[in-house]
Formats: C-alpha cells, structure tokens, sequence
C-alpha cells in the first residue's frame, strides 16, 4: 500500500462521485470499442432538449506513454498527452484543443511519501498558475490550491481542505471561494466491495449565508444493478436506476424533480454504454 496522500483534486471526490456521477437529465449512447493494436475507440452521442451533438475518441498508451484524442461535432480537436515517470516520481500532463490555441495547459504531478505537489500552467502568452499540495498519509490528508494570474497579478483562487479516510468511511472538510464557502461531507461503506454507501454532505456560503444540506446513498440490488438517489435541503430530488445488460454495457436511467416548484415536471435522462 502506497505511504502517500491523495492529489488535491481527490479531497472530497468520493461524496462528490456519489451525489453527481452518471446523473442525467438528458439522452446519452455511447460504444466502446477496442482495435487489436490495443487503442481504444468510444463514440458518443448526446441529446439535450433540441440539440444533439457526439464526439469520437481515441485511446492509446505505449510504455509509459499515454494518448487521448477527442474530435467533436463542432469541429474541435482536444488532444491529452500523459507522460509518467520522465522524471523519477513524477507524472507530466500536457493538454490543447483545435482550434481553441489558447487553452493548452501543462501538469507536471509530483509524488512523495508524505506529500505531493501539482503545479499547472496556461500555455498562452498571459498563462495562469495553479498549484496544489497535499501532505499527511493515506489516512488523513492537509491539502492546499492557490490559483494566480500573471496578467493581473492577482490571486485567482485559494483552498484548504482536510480528509480523513478508513475502510469503511471517508470525511472531509473544504474552506474554498478564497475563504467565502465551506463544504463538509461524510461517507460510510454499507459493504465490502464499496458499492452500497450513504453520504452526506452540508455546505455553507458567508456572503449569502446560504446553506445547503444533501443527503444521498447507493444501492447494489446484486453484482449488476446499482440504485441510487438524493436530494437537497432546495427540494431537489434526483434518482438513478443503471443495469449492466451485458458485460461492460450499462444502461442508466435517471430523473430530477424539483419538489418546491409549483408546476412539477420532472425531467428524465437516458444513458446506454456499450463496451466489448
């Protein structure tokens, strides 16, 4: 097991993957396939209200190497390049889209026995700066983002955040919005695989003195049906229904309904994965 902590970006993931991931309010296919030279191939389609778009992309990863290319409906090219260990415990991330030059950035991720350290950087000509470290074990981790723009010479950002996490739960705290929003979520295990969990999760905005409070949880019905379902201190309830048809192909069924409103529509989501 490794002695190092999270990167900063995982300090409140997992609450955040159980109360939003596969949650949809629109109609969503998409295919994976594999070729034999090993690069991976998933198209998509996706409709939202009147418009539909898709995309194709394309994985491939050699030695140490890894390449993600994406092309777009719209024409946009999004390319990913991840590069890991050119130096000894670091991982290089370079990323850029067609025809959006401005966009490029580049992640070099540093990992430690106690620590670690991520540091972003614009590729423009006014490039912003984001870095994040963490320090602490795989139990409890002290972590911090700072965001500066070159061009203003001003903070853009700056976040804490602290996690704790056992076998069968995972806590954290996050102060972010340079200090005007605080998050706070928890989640317990029901089981050993992970896939049944409550959460719960309050947070709270100084400027508004807005709070909001959600509570959540995932359901494994057997090894191939997942429930799950929330809903917010606002009256917003949401539910997911997603079935493995056949190995590696899910179909996920979700709805929002918004319990306050005066008119009642809930709005309902489709989302068909197919991978060989």
């Amino acid at each position: 097991m490794s002695k190092a902590p999270g990167l900063f970006v995982d300090i409140g993931k997992k609450a955040k993957d159980l109360l939003t991931k596969d949650y949809t309010s629109y109609q969503k296919f998409t295919v994976s396939t594999y070729t034999v030279a090993g690069v991976a191939l998933t198209s998509t389609a996706l409709k939202k209200g009147g418009l539909s778009t898709g995309d194709v992309a394309a994985l491939y990863k050699y030695k140490n190497t890894q390449f993600d290319v994406k092309v777009e409906t719209d024409s946009n090219i999004s390319t990913t390049l991840t590069f890991t260990e050119i130096l000894p415990s670091t991982k290089t991330i370079a990323s850029f889209k067609v025809p959006d030059y401005k966009s490029g950035k580049l992640e070099v991720q540093y990992f430690h026995d106690h620590a670690t350290v991520t540091t972003t950087v614009g590729l423009n000509q006014t490039p912003g700066v984001d870095v994040t470290a963490t320090i602490g074990t795989p139990t409890i981790t002290f972590g911090a983002e700072v965001g500066y723009d070159t061009t203003s010479g001003n903070f853009t950002k700056y976040t804490a955040g602290i996690s704790v996490t056992k076998p069968d739960s995972c806590a954290s705290i996050i102060l972010g919005d340079k200090g005007d929003s605080i998050k706070a979520s928890y989640v317990h295990y029901m089981d050993q695989q992970k896939k049944s969990a409550a959460v719960g999760e309050i947070s709270r905005r100084f400027s508004t003195n807005e709070n909001t409070f959600t509570v959540g949880g995932a359901y494994a019905v057997d090894h191939l049906t997942l429930i799950k379902a929330k809903l917010n201190s606002h009256g917003r309830l949401g539910a997911l229904l997603q079935h493995e048809v056949v190995p590696k192909s899910l179909l996920t069924i979700s709805s929002e309904l918004d319990t306050k409103a005066l008119e009642k529509s809930p709005r309902f989501g489709l989302a068909l994965a197919l991978k060989p």
